[in-house]
Protein backbone atom coordinates (compact mmCIF):
# COMPACT_ATOMS: atom_id res chain seq x y z
CA UNK A 1 0.00 0.00 0.00
CA UNK A 2 1.95 3.52 -0.93
CA UNK A 3 2.52 6.06 1.88
CA UNK A 4 1.80 9.71 1.74
CA UNK A 5 -0.68 11.81 0.51
CA UNK A 6 -2.40 11.95 -2.75
CA UNK A 7 -0.66 14.60 -5.03
CA UNK A 8 -3.47 16.12 -7.51
CA UNK A 9 -2.49 19.06 -9.78
CA UNK A 10 -5.20 21.53 -10.75
CA UNK A 11 -5.45 20.04 -14.79
CA UNK A 12 -7.07 17.04 -12.82
CA UNK A 13 -3.82 14.60 -12.82
CA UNK A 14 -3.29 12.84 -9.82
CA UNK A 15 -0.90 9.96 -8.73
CA UNK A 16 -0.98 8.70 -4.67
CA UNK A 17 2.01 10.12 -3.69
CA UNK A 18 5.04 12.38 -3.84
CA UNK A 19 7.04 9.18 -5.07
CA UNK A 20 4.99 8.40 -7.68
CA UNK A 21 4.32 12.06 -9.21
CA UNK A 22 8.21 12.61 -9.26
CA UNK A 23 8.38 9.41 -11.17
CA UNK A 24 5.86 10.27 -13.84
CA UNK A 25 8.14 13.81 -14.24
CA UNK A 26 10.95 11.90 -14.34
CA UNK A 27 10.23 9.81 -17.20
CA UNK A 28 8.48 12.65 -18.90
CA UNK A 29 11.60 13.78 -18.80
CA UNK A 30 13.49 11.64 -19.91
CA UNK A 31 11.74 10.31 -23.30
CA UNK A 32 11.93 13.90 -24.40
CA UNK A 33 15.26 15.06 -26.47
CA UNK A 34 16.97 17.78 -25.51
CA UNK A 35 15.32 21.51 -26.42
CA UNK A 36 12.50 20.21 -28.50
CA UNK A 37 9.00 21.55 -27.80
CA UNK A 38 7.35 19.22 -25.92
CA UNK A 39 4.25 19.47 -27.66
CA UNK A 40 2.34 16.18 -26.48
CA UNK A 41 -1.01 17.81 -24.87
CA UNK A 42 -1.18 15.52 -22.15
CA UNK A 43 2.98 16.25 -21.11
CA UNK A 44 2.06 19.67 -21.63
CA UNK A 45 -0.57 19.85 -19.60
CA UNK A 46 0.85 18.21 -16.67
CA UNK A 47 3.26 20.71 -16.34
CA UNK A 48 1.59 23.81 -17.35
CA UNK A 49 -0.49 22.09 -13.83
CA UNK A 50 3.10 21.53 -11.90
CA UNK A 51 3.97 24.91 -13.00
CA UNK A 52 1.14 26.39 -11.20
CA UNK A 53 1.67 24.11 -8.06
CA UNK A 54 5.29 25.44 -8.24
CA UNK A 55 4.17 29.02 -8.37
CA UNK A 56 1.46 28.95 -5.69
CA UNK A 57 3.84 26.71 -3.65
CA UNK A 58 7.31 27.47 -3.82
CA UNK A 59 8.19 30.73 -5.41
CA UNK A 60 8.50 34.13 -3.50
CA UNK A 61 9.57 36.08 -6.16
CA UNK A 62 7.78 37.04 -9.70
CA UNK A 63 5.95 34.14 -10.84
CA UNK A 64 7.57 31.35 -13.23
CA UNK A 65 4.32 31.31 -15.75
CA UNK A 66 4.94 35.17 -15.76
CA UNK A 67 3.43 36.27 -18.87
CA UNK A 68 1.94 33.04 -20.16
CA UNK A 69 3.24 29.97 -21.15
CA UNK A 70 4.27 28.99 -24.48
CA UNK A 71 5.91 25.68 -24.29
CA UNK A 72 8.22 23.81 -22.38
CA UNK A 73 11.62 22.05 -23.21
CA UNK A 74 14.62 20.02 -21.13
CA UNK A 75 17.81 21.60 -21.58
CA UNK A 76 21.37 20.57 -19.58
CA UNK A 77 21.81 22.40 -16.83
CA UNK A 78 25.20 23.23 -15.80
CA UNK A 79 26.02 23.39 -11.71
CA UNK A 80 28.57 22.90 -9.47
CA UNK A 81 31.14 21.56 -12.40
CA UNK A 82 27.91 19.04 -13.28
CA UNK A 83 25.59 18.60 -15.55
CA UNK A 84 21.73 17.78 -14.88
CA UNK A 85 18.45 17.85 -17.19
CA UNK A 86 15.83 20.01 -15.92
CA UNK A 87 12.87 21.41 -17.47
CA UNK A 88 12.53 24.87 -19.08
CA UNK A 89 9.61 26.80 -19.85
CA UNK A 90 9.54 29.13 -22.64
CA UNK A 91 6.62 32.09 -22.12
CA UNK A 92 5.09 34.08 -24.74
CA UNK A 93 7.15 36.91 -25.09
CA UNK A 94 10.25 34.62 -25.43
CA UNK A 95 11.79 34.64 -22.18
CA UNK A 96 12.54 31.11 -20.38
CA UNK A 97 13.28 30.30 -17.13
CA UNK A 98 14.02 26.38 -15.57
CA UNK A 99 12.55 25.24 -12.29
CA UNK A 100 12.63 21.76 -9.98
CA UNK A 101 9.94 19.58 -10.67
CA UNK A 102 11.37 18.04 -7.63
CA UNK A 103 10.69 20.97 -5.82
CA UNK A 104 7.41 21.59 -6.78
CA UNK A 105 6.05 18.33 -5.97
CA UNK A 106 7.83 18.47 -2.67
CA UNK A 107 6.07 21.95 -1.97
CA UNK A 108 9.03 22.99 0.28
CA UNK A 109 10.04 24.80 1.46
CA UNK A 110 6.62 26.52 1.93
CA UNK A 111 7.21 30.61 2.55
CA UNK A 112 4.77 33.43 3.98
CA UNK A 113 3.52 34.63 0.15
CA UNK A 114 2.03 31.29 -0.51
CA UNK A 115 0.36 30.52 2.22
CA UNK A 116 -1.23 33.69 2.96
CA UNK A 117 -2.76 33.21 -0.98
CA UNK A 118 -3.37 29.44 0.52
CA UNK A 119 -5.23 31.14 3.62
CA UNK A 120 -7.07 33.40 1.38
CA UNK A 121 -8.35 30.65 -0.59
CA UNK A 122 -9.84 28.91 2.47
CA UNK A 123 -11.33 32.13 3.72
CA UNK A 124 -13.68 32.42 0.73
CA UNK A 125 -14.28 28.35 0.42
CA UNK A 126 -17.75 28.62 1.88
CA UNK A 127 -18.69 31.90 0.30
CA UNK A 128 -17.92 30.26 -3.37
CA UNK A 129 -19.15 26.86 -2.70
CA UNK A 130 -23.04 28.69 -1.30
CA UNK A 131 -23.07 30.82 -4.48
CA UNK A 132 -22.16 28.27 -6.95
CA UNK A 133 -25.10 26.53 -5.35
CA UNK A 134 -27.16 29.16 -5.53
CA UNK A 135 -25.89 30.10 -9.21
CA UNK A 136 -27.39 26.39 -9.86
CA UNK A 137 -30.54 26.79 -8.30
CA UNK A 138 -31.26 30.15 -10.46
CA UNK A 139 -30.02 28.68 -13.71
CA UNK A 140 -30.43 25.28 -14.30
CA UNK A 141 -32.30 23.44 -16.70
CA UNK A 142 -34.98 20.70 -15.83
CA UNK A 143 -31.66 18.11 -16.47
CA UNK A 144 -29.76 20.35 -13.57
CA UNK A 145 -27.48 21.46 -15.85
CA UNK A 146 -26.11 25.02 -16.69
CA UNK A 147 -24.32 26.88 -19.61
CA UNK A 148 -20.23 26.50 -19.23
CA UNK A 149 -18.77 29.97 -19.43
CA UNK A 150 -16.24 28.71 -21.81
CA UNK A 151 -17.81 25.88 -24.18
CA UNK A 152 -21.60 27.19 -24.19
CA UNK A 153 -22.18 23.60 -23.80
CA UNK A 154 -24.24 22.87 -20.86
CA UNK A 155 -22.68 21.06 -17.88
CA UNK A 156 -23.94 19.24 -13.85
CA UNK A 157 -23.03 20.81 -10.76
CA UNK A 158 -20.65 17.22 -10.61
CA UNK A 159 -19.43 17.93 -14.15
CA UNK A 160 -18.14 21.65 -13.53
CA UNK A 161 -16.33 24.21 -11.11
CA UNK A 162 -16.01 27.58 -9.88
CA UNK A 163 -12.79 30.04 -11.81
CA UNK A 164 -11.87 32.98 -11.60
CA UNK A 165 -11.94 35.01 -14.38
CA UNK A 166 -10.11 38.32 -13.90
CA UNK A 167 -8.99 39.12 -11.55
CA UNK A 168 -7.49 35.72 -10.12
CA UNK A 169 -7.44 34.86 -6.61
CA UNK A 170 -3.91 35.33 -6.35
CA UNK A 171 -4.04 38.92 -7.90
CA UNK A 172 -6.90 39.47 -5.12
CA UNK A 173 -4.88 38.27 -2.57
CA UNK A 174 -2.25 40.68 -3.52
CA UNK A 175 -4.36 43.55 -4.09
CA UNK A 176 -5.89 42.69 -0.57
CA UNK A 177 -2.28 43.11 0.81
CA UNK A 178 -1.47 46.42 -0.33
CA UNK A 179 -4.69 47.86 0.40
CA UNK A 180 -3.72 46.81 4.33
CA UNK A 181 0.10 47.76 3.85
CA UNK A 182 1.06 44.31 3.64
CA UNK A 183 3.06 44.39 0.77
CA UNK A 184 6.48 43.57 2.12
CA UNK A 185 4.95 40.90 4.74
CA UNK A 186 1.75 40.08 6.52
CA UNK A 187 2.32 40.54 10.16
CA UNK A 188 2.40 38.13 12.70
CA UNK A 189 -0.84 36.41 14.02
CA UNK A 190 -2.56 37.01 10.56
CA UNK A 191 -2.40 34.10 9.15
CA UNK A 192 -1.93 30.32 10.37
CA UNK A 193 0.64 27.45 8.51
CA UNK A 194 -0.85 24.41 8.16
CA UNK A 195 -0.50 21.94 11.00
CA UNK A 196 -1.36 18.45 12.66
CA UNK A 197 -5.05 17.88 10.99
CA UNK A 198 -5.05 21.10 9.19
CA UNK A 199 -4.41 20.53 5.56
CA UNK A 200 -3.91 24.66 4.51
CA UNK A 201 -2.54 27.53 5.98
CA UNK A 202 -5.64 29.54 7.40
CA UNK A 203 -6.57 33.19 8.79
CA UNK A 204 -6.32 33.52 12.72
CA UNK A 205 -7.15 37.23 12.85
CA UNK A 206 -10.87 37.06 12.04
CA UNK A 207 -10.90 40.90 11.64
CA UNK A 208 -8.38 40.01 8.80
CA UNK A 209 -10.75 37.40 7.24
CA UNK A 210 -14.07 39.72 7.50
CA UNK A 211 -11.90 42.25 6.04
CA UNK A 212 -10.53 40.06 2.83
CA UNK A 213 -13.97 37.91 2.36
CA UNK A 214 -15.76 41.37 1.50
CA UNK A 215 -12.74 42.60 -0.13
CA UNK A 216 -13.07 39.77 -1.91
CA UNK A 217 -16.63 39.33 -2.34
CA UNK A 218 -16.52 42.95 -3.73
CA UNK A 219 -13.61 42.36 -6.76
CA UNK A 220 -14.11 38.69 -7.97
CA UNK A 221 -15.95 37.53 -10.81
CA UNK A 222 -15.99 33.68 -10.72
CA UNK A 223 -18.02 31.42 -13.89
CA UNK A 224 -19.18 28.11 -13.87
CA UNK A 225 -16.63 26.17 -16.57
CA UNK A 226 -16.46 22.38 -17.42
CA UNK A 227 -14.14 20.05 -15.15
CA UNK A 228 -12.85 19.08 -18.49
CA UNK A 229 -11.26 21.92 -19.57
CA UNK A 230 -7.75 21.99 -18.67
CA UNK A 231 -5.36 25.41 -17.48
CA UNK A 232 -4.18 26.15 -21.32
CA UNK A 233 -7.84 26.26 -22.46
CA UNK A 234 -8.94 28.50 -19.69
CA UNK A 235 -5.86 31.20 -19.68
CA UNK A 236 -7.27 32.66 -22.74
CA UNK A 237 -10.77 33.21 -21.65
CA UNK A 238 -10.74 34.98 -18.32
CA UNK A 239 -11.25 38.38 -20.27
CA UNK A 240 -14.61 37.55 -21.42
CA UNK A 241 -17.46 39.76 -20.47
CA UNK A 242 -20.39 38.24 -21.72
CA UNK A 243 -20.74 35.85 -18.97
CA UNK A 244 -22.66 35.02 -15.92
CA UNK A 245 -20.73 35.17 -12.91
CA UNK A 246 -21.57 34.01 -9.43
CA UNK A 247 -23.14 36.26 -7.04
CA UNK A 248 -21.20 36.18 -3.90
CA UNK A 249 -21.45 37.69 -0.17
Amino acid sequence: MPRGHPIVLSNGSEWPNKTATKNHFRALRDRWPRGVVIDDRHDHEDLCALLERYDEVISTGPSKIGCGIDHFETRENNSHGGVTVGFWVIRKDGTDTDFSFIDAVDGQPRNPDAEFVEACREAVYKDVSAATRDFFRRNADEGGRVICAVTGERVSAIASRPDYAVPTLRDIAWAFRENQGWVHAVPKGVVSPPADAQVAAQFVDMDAIIKFRAFHNRLAKIRIVSKSLLPSELAGTRHLTETKFLTLG
